[in-house]
């Protein structure tokens, strides 16, 4: 009697591979490498390292995963971490699950051997492509004594109602991923957020926090302010429109790639802060801490009292990319932002800025940032090691009837 291939060790009800002998486990191993070979894995190091690390446990015999040994063991937590506060682990089995649905909701992928990572558990589950599983099933129905095993056909009367409740799952994953799906297949905009995204820390994104009463106390007085409730409640934390705007389309895109990220005002945030991982600053004017860290770089913010400006070190007299904030709202015709991904040599982390100079150009840029077009657009005519690069762009926006319109790049700069 021939010996069994790797697909006859499944267990005829469910389909499921159980990888008891080497060619299982390469034909799994196979699997798993075209899997991280696709551009829903590749472009990333934190997912194929937790898929990996899992499928090659299970194929090892590891027995049950648990959430805080795979935070030490693949993402180099302290043992005694606290996993609420860092989830890292979840989000991440949550963004693999997403990205395997997708891979297999695609074209060309029916006939090929099934990962699967289910829901609530790092054990996964490996089963027969359909075409294979239907010709055993005719082999095993025709009376084929090759395996020596019957068939149950009360379980293949149960089939059409688990596919309808698998396709019923993939379409709704397929809907709640669909957005996902054109921010993680464009090569450019995974190569811009490329150096957040993969750090194994959180994200902070800080968070401008224009208060003209704090200002104007703090510059009457050198001591410290003492404030009373009602002028915390009507005073204090606010933020402006453009700036939600911007914290609303660049969270999404975080949170659609499973990056887990905290949310601070400007004068809430420390250096401490900020060296603790990856950086998204929102807003200019009204965010210290963009104003600080971006002077270093070759396009920032200049202002005087009335009126703001994009700075260019290599040609300091230019000021034509400009708002005179003295002007009537209602008749600015122009806005203009400046966008930024760089290394920050201080605290040694990842920042992106999205700093426009009035609120209009604010919008812009949280709008260039998360449009896999528009990246495309910018980079086209980019350095091919542009991704390990630092990137900073100049950005304009025509306002009309006091609304923004699309991004348009003005300049770009790589370093």
């Amino acid at each position: 009697m021939s010996r069994p291939s790797a697909l006859d060790h499944a267990a005829l009800d469910d389909k499921r591979l159980i990888p008891s002998c080497p060619a299982d486990r390469d034909a799994v191993r196979q699997q798993l490498e075209r899997i991280l070979a696709h551009p829903h894995f590749k472009h990333s190091k934190r997912y194929p390292n937790l898929f990996r690390h899992i499928v090659e446990s299970s194929l090892e015999g590891g027995g049950h995963l648990k959430e805080r040994t795979l935070g030490v063991d693949v993402f180099g937590r302290d043992a005694d971490y606290d996993t609420n506060e860092d989830p890292v682990v979840r989000i991440t089995a949550g963004e693999i699950r997403k990205r395997i649905a997708q891979y297999y909701h695609e074209p060309g992928h029916e006939g090929e051997l099934r990962i699967d990572l289910p829901p609530g558990s790092y054990a996964p589950e490996f089963h027969l492509p359909a075409e294979t599983s239907a010709t055993e099933t005719n082999r095993h129905a025709n009376g084929s004594a090759s395996s020596g095993r019957t068939v149950d056909r009360k379980s293949y009367a149960r089939r059409p109602l688990a596919f309808a409740l698998i396709a019923v799952f993939i379409a709704a994953a397929a809907v709640g991923t669909a957005r996902v799906k054109a921010w993680v297949s464009p090569r450019p905009i995974d190569d811009f957020w490329a150096p957040v995204l993969e750090s194994s820390s959180a994200a902070l994104v800080c968070i401008g926090e224009p208060n003209a009463l704090q200002a104007q106390k703090t510059a009457q007085s050198p001591k410290p302010v003492e404030f009373s409730v009602s002028d915390h409640i009507y005073d204090g934390d606010r933020i402006t429109f453009s700036d939600a705007n911007a914290l609303f389309r660049l969270a999404s895109l975080l949170g659609s790639h499973g990056k887990f990220a905290r949310l601070q005002t400007s004068t809430g945030t420390s250096l401490t802060d900020l060296r603790q991982g990856p950086v998204v600053l929102i807003a200019g004017l009204d965010n210290e801490w963009t104003m600080r860290v971006a002077q270093s770089l070759r396009y920032r913010v200049g202002f005087s009292p009335h009126f703001a400006w994009i700075e260019d070190r290599n040609n300091a007299s230019r000021q034509d990319w400009s708002v005179d904030f003295s002007q009537k709202y209602s008749q600015l015709t122009q806005d203009y932002a400046i966008v930024s991904r760089f290394s920050d040599p201080t605290t040694g982390q990842p920042v992106v800025i999205a700093a426009g100079l009035g609120e209009n150009g604010t919008i812009a840029a949280g709008e260039f940032l998360t449009d896999a077009r528009e990246m495309q657009d910018a980079t086209r005519d980019a350095p091919k090691n542009w991704r390990g690069q630092n990137v900073e762009f100049v950005l304009a926006t025509q306002v009309i009837e006091e609304k923004s319109g699309r991004p348009r790049v003005l300049a770009s700069y790589y370093w």
